[in-house]
């Protein structure tokens, strides 16, 4: 296994790459076909170089009568990152699109791979993986095996800790839920009224925007894993609460949207910061068109919230796309028109590295759908996204840092406090005569001036020659006895105490200690007598401060709180009226289809009507200009037959100008 590359630059713009897989068809498509063009057919896709990527030729043959109509076959041609036809394994798969987002995963970066395309286009086994032979084994199984894998490595060659958690989110008619709320033995316990466990309603997640922009998933729980299989564990319960349905077009078809979520954390154990990454595995449901599927019921009434997310998802890459390519930040995004979109919002325009795979059918009759797909996935290519390590300040690993520093620190003290003259003398020794003069210069001016701040620095034997000076200046006063300059000696007295007091020699016991101690004292109370009515005021002003800073954070939380309801209450309101706006969907489609065939056959009417005018102007044209040569052919014989006439009529016209 290859282990992720160190050379991604910490911050970066990275495009959202995208793939294209091909399911194997059901039955062989007589109308249309799907395929990845050679190197010799692959041409210029878009504006910018494709020489890297792989080319796909969607055909559809004339047989339906708007081809006919033109008389061409229909083609469209789109770039992916890679494209895998029907023969590509699971393995593959993984390789190629799997591997590098778990790998920015486990370096610190967020990242984010989702499954789109039609229902029963092979989202959910691309994923998830099939239950037949473990070579089935999707994409999420494969990512978590390799992270366990990876971290184990990197924990060992780099002395690193690493915690995993994870979460899965459902997003089931535009509500959440936590598939993961509780365990199968809780749930047993607890199922009471209920015939089986599964039948016990999941708790709804809620979303709350903080004061950055940045959401936060409440009542969503997070499980630690330390292994492969506690992992796979959580992923199967998960898998078993979905909402899954029959339909004509998908045996197991998936009704919600899913959001497996893997949280790595990364902690050194020789620095103070870790790395949180999040890795996010969206099943997206797939997109269909109720006529065909000819759901009705409860099966209806999902399909109809499927179609509006994935429209609103639709309308966010719009303008994303139109943001990335103008270069206009001001362009709005509307996230907060859905859940899913909210819950992706990093993923899309965000702090992520993003990848999605777009799935897709050569089926004749889901020839439209796979189309509408690959559009789709050419708007989201060209979205690029600002990716950075998450790395953030260990709290944790700092307080037991500075625990530790403080421990060595106290012992450290101890041992000084408690050292002899002889340490002294040898500290004195290494500070050099100029040093000792500036020292007694500065102790000079402290007495001299009340301002004067003495400042001998960090140094301990600064310090201690200081405080030696000035202990020698109070003896010597002390010993002299009073003078008429009182105020001189108390100065003295106060400044010999001021470095005494700061660093007490624990083993002097003399009167002159004593007496240092009470100058000590006298020289504390004249400092705080200065300073403590500007103290006070102060202090009364920081309360009234704080008292005002409590009471408006009140009222901005409680704004904040009616404001976040009444937007959930909005974003109800508009997803209902959305709901509720969206006729049958069969009738509806089939009118617009209708109206579409109509217009085609009324184009076609005008463009046969147009030929034939320019046709028949042409011919009059013709008409002209021969009818014009012949007057003229006509005119210059009579004129040799009759010259006077001619001169006559040549003379006439002259006069009236002609």
């Amino acid at each position: 296994m290859s282990e992720p590359s160190t050379s991604i630059p910490s911050e970066h713009r990275a495009r959202v790459r995208t793939y294209l897989r091909l399911r194997p068809t059901r039955e062989r498509a007589s109308g249309s076909s799907i395929r990845a063009l050679d190197e010799d057919e692959k041409n210029a896709v878009g504006e910018e170089d494709e020489s890297a990527f792989r080319v796909v030729e969607c055909l559809e043959r004339a047989t339906r009568r708007s081809a006919t109509q033109r008389g061409v076959d229909a083609k469209h041609r789109f770039a992916f990152d890679g494209v895998f036809d029907e023969s590509a394994s699971q393995s593959s798969v993984f390789e190629e699109v799997g591997r590098e987002v778990v790998e920015a995963a486990t370096l610190g970066y967020n990242a984010t791979l989702f499954a789109y395309g039609q229902t029963g286009s092979g989202k959910t086994y691309t994923l998830t993986g099939g239950t037949t032979t473990y070579e089935d084994r999707g994409i999420v199984p494969r990512a978590l095996s390799m992270i366990f894998r990876t971290i184990e490595k990197i924990g060992t060659e780099e002395d690193a800790k690493f915690t995993v958690e994870v979460s899965y989110v459902e997003i089931y008619m535009e509500q959440g839920y936590d598939l993961l709320a509780t365990t199968l033995d809780e749930r047993q316990s607890a199922a009471r009224g209920y015939a089986r466990a599964s039948e016990i309603p999941l708790p709804k997640i809620r979303l709350m925007e903080d004061e950055q922009g940045c959401m936060h998933v409440i009542d969503l729980s997070t499980h630690v894993v330390t292994s492969e299989a506690e992992a796979l564990d959580l992923l199967f319960i998960g898998d078993t609460n979905r909402a899954v349905a029959e339909t004509p077009l998908n045996m197991a078809s998936s009704r919600s949207h899913c959001i497996f979520t893997v949280i790595i954390t990364r902690r050194s154990r020789v620095a103070d910061t870790l790395r949180r990454a999040k890795l996010n595995l969206v099943d997206l449901a797939g997109s269909e068109r109720v006529h065909k599927s000819m759901v009705d019921g409860t099966t209806l009434q999902e399909a109809k919230y499927i179609n509006v997310s994935l429209h609103f998802l639709e309308q966010v890459i719009v303008a994303l796309q139109e943001r990335s390519e103008t270069g206009d930040e001001s362009i709005h995004v509307p996230y907060r028109n859905s859940l899913m979109t909210m819950l992706l919002r990093d993923s899309l325009g965000g702090n992520c590295q993003t990848v999605m795979i777009a799935t897709a059918s050569a089926d004749a009759g889901a020839f439209d759908e796979s189309v509408s797909t690959c559009r789709f996935a050419q708007r989201v290519r060209k979205i690029s996204n600002e990716v950075f390590i998450n790395e953030e300040l260990d709290v944790e690993m700092l307080i037991a840092r500075l625990k530790e520093e403080n421990k060595r620190l106290r012992v450290e003290l101890a041992l000084l406090r408690n050292s002899d003259s002889n340490e002294d003398a040898a500290l004195e020794l290494k500070l050099s005569a100029e040093t000792v003069e500036t020292l007694r210069a500065s102790v000079r001016k402290y007495i001299d001036e009340d301002d004067y701040v003495l400042d001998c620095g960090s140094s301990l034997a600064k310090i201690r020659v200081v405080q030696e000076m000035l202990r020698d200046m109070c003896r010597s006063a002390e010993r002299a006895g009073p003078r008429e300059n009182d105020r001189t000696q108390i100065t003295v007295d106060d400044v010999a105490c001021a470095v005494v007091a700061s660093t007490p020699d624990q083993t002097s016991t003399t009167q002159p200690k004593r007496t240092t101690d009470e100058a000590a004292f006298r020289l504390f109370c004249r400092d705080v007598s200065r300073v403590a009515p500007e103290l006070e005021a102060k202090s009364d002003e920081l309360k009234a401060l704080t008292l005002d800073a409590k009471t408006i954070a009140r009222e901005m939380n409680a704004i904040k709180s009616k404001v976040n309801v009444d937007l959930g209450v909005l974003d109800a309101l508009r997803i209902a009226r959305v709901v509720d706006a969206i006729a049958d969907p069969s009738e509806r489609e089939l009118e617009l289809e209708r109206a579409c065939d109509s217009e085609r056959d009324r184009h076609a009417t005008l463009r046969t009507r147009l030929d034939a005018l320019k046709s028949k102007t042409f011919q009059l044209k013709d008409e002209i200009v021969a009818l014009k040569t012949s007057c003229a052919r006509e005119y210059s014989r009579f004129c040799s037959r009759f010259p006077r006439v001619g001169a006559s009529r040549r003379a006439s016209r002259r006069r009236v100008g002609v």
